[in-house]
């Protein structure tokens, strides 16, 4: 119990001293910690892809200790997207969900510039960490599955902590930088004909208990694009803020 205490601790030090140190001069996924997301279970969030390495599922799994997997839009039916991985990732280890979306389907999303991919870790029997290695965002035109384009994260290979598990994530949130952002904004001006996928991977040997997902949602100069529900509470608040002060008065 203490080895695993002090095993935690170590990797929260080591995380925060790579959030610290890591500075890619020019990426299309730039790794944005600044916010954290919460409760957002398989389901609750628009997941791109749910990976699980060695879960033995037959002709899908690929059980070489490499978890790693992807979606990419099949025109004929987005919510069943193909895992044909982009970027050099292996893929083949989907599962659960998966799906591809269409841009104006993303909750708050008014430009793709302001996409933004969350990586969600569940590793409770590995010590609550993983290695990752390769993320990618792709866009699509509708009617095509070749990519418009791909984002890619190209910095150093980062050791992700998390403690809540699949349904406490949002820590590991990667935006695109302001040329790639300005690239998908320009592809895809409007957003009901482009559909986003992509893809992770993370380092042999460095998984192994659970399902790891990646979502996509929106963000506008690096704050997060509140859900509908969350601004008509924000609405509310404030209208009762102002009856209490015309009561005072």
């Amino acid at each position: 119990m203490q080895r695993n205490s002090v095993l935690r601790g170590l990797s929260a030090a080591v995380a925060t001293a790579l959030t610290l140190v890591m500075a890619p001069a020019s990426a299309d996924l730039i790794f944005n910690p600044a916010f954290n997301t919460t409760g957002t279970g398989l389901g609750a969030v628009q997941t791109l892809a749910t990976v699980q390495d060695g879960s033995g599922r037959p002709g899908t799994i690929q059980n070489n200790g490499l978890e790693s997997g992807c979606v990419t839009y099949n025109p004929g039916s987005p919510a069943n997207p193909t895992f044909n991985c982009f970027a050099g990732l292996q893929g083949g280890d989907n599962q659960a969900i998966n799906n591809t979306y269409f841009l104006d389907t993303v909750t708050g999303l008014t430009s793709a510039g302001d996409l933004a991919v969350i990586v969600n870790i569940n590793e409770p029997g590995n010590d609550d960490t993983v290695v990752l290695t390769d993320l990618y965002l792709s866009l699509f035109a509708t009617g095509s599955a070749t990519p418009l384009a791909t984002f890619s994260y190209t910095g150093p290979d980062l050791l992700l902590f998390e403690t809540g598990g699949i349904g406490n994530s949002g820590t590991y949130r990667f935006t695109l930088d302001a040329a790639q952002a300005a690239q998908a904004a320009a592809l895809c001006p409007v957003l009901s004909n482009c559909v986003v996928g992509g893809g992770v991977q993370f380092l042999p040997g460095s998984t192994s208990a659970g399902p790891e997902t990646i979502y996509v949602q929106a963000f506008s100069n690096g704050t997060p694009v509140p859900e509908p529900g969350s601004l008509a509470i924000l609405g509310l608040g404030f209208a009762g803020m102002m009856l209490a002060r015309r009561r005072k008065q």
